[in-house]
């Protein structure tokens, strides 16, 4: 059978990084569907908040009557949550179902299909059972492991965003915090580890001859931009006769 894949692109315009939308134009059950879209795309549709909720449903195709299209929550048991693929989120809107549903009729309707129609359900989710045939709504991710350099890559409808880890900024977290430059202490010197003074870099503290060190001869740049410890000072030595 042939396939054939459609585009709807989940970004302004202007945008260049973020996740696209696609769908199919053949049904098939959910474990189908499932693995169309991650044989083609990245994986089913799966739903953040429900503004994503609203921007999935005003560019998915308009249907007058099931067949819809399936998202990816499901559960194994009807005493279970909902669960999204891939993620493990439980996030279920305050009116994401349709009125009366989910009704797990006959114990058994363990995945979801959201309605395309107009009207009032326009949007709304139904829980079905997973054999049944329904469009197949993907997304395909545009994060990849060299989107972000020190961080997480996360999309939205319209972006991606890095999420740095501690001590590292930028738009794809490639610049490391910088601590203020330290000031040359009187009678000594400091050694940098990197010859810079950014974060993790560790510094230690020299005394010319005739003095020692007042105190850890080391400090570090800490990811706040602050140096650990006081400062450090050199002594001057006292001898005795």
């Amino acid at each position: 059978m042939k396939w054939t894949l459609i585009l709807i692109f989940g970004c302004l315009a202007e945008t260049t990084l973020c996740w696209t939308y696609h769908y199919s134009n053949k049904t098939m059950n959910w474990t189908q569907a499932r693995e169309w879209c991650q044989k083609y795309f990245t994986d089913m549709v799966v739903i953040q908040n429900q503004a994503e909720n609203d921007y999935l449903v005003s560019i998915l195709p308009q249907k007058r009557s099931s067949p819809y299209f399936w998202i990816g929550i499901t559960r194994n048991h009807m005493n279970e949550s909902w669960i999204w693929i891939g993620n493990n989120s439980t996030w279920i809107g305050n009116n994401s179902w349709a009125p009366n549903e989910p009704n797990n009729v006959h114990a058994t309707e363990f995945c979801v299909e959201i309605y395309t129609n107009t009207g009032e359900n326009q949007g709304k989710w139904n829980d079905e059972k997973c054999s049944k045939s329904k469009y197949a709504a993907c997304f395909k991710t545009q994060c990849n492991e060299s989107s972000c350099e020190r961080g997480r890559c996360q999309e939205a409808i319209n972006s991606t965003t890095c999420l740095c880890e501690h001590g590292f900024k930028g738009d794809r977290c490639q610049t490391p915090v910088e601590c203020l430059p330290l000031s040359e202490p009187y009678n000594g010197y400091h050694s940098c580890s990197r010859g810079n003074q950014t974060f993790n870099t560790t510094c230690r503290l020299k005394c010319h001859p005739g003095f020692f060190i007042n105190g850890s001869s080391f400090v570090t740049c800490e990811d706040t931009g602050d140096w650990s410890g006081p400062r450090l000072t050199c002594a001057v030595t006292v001898t005795t006769d």
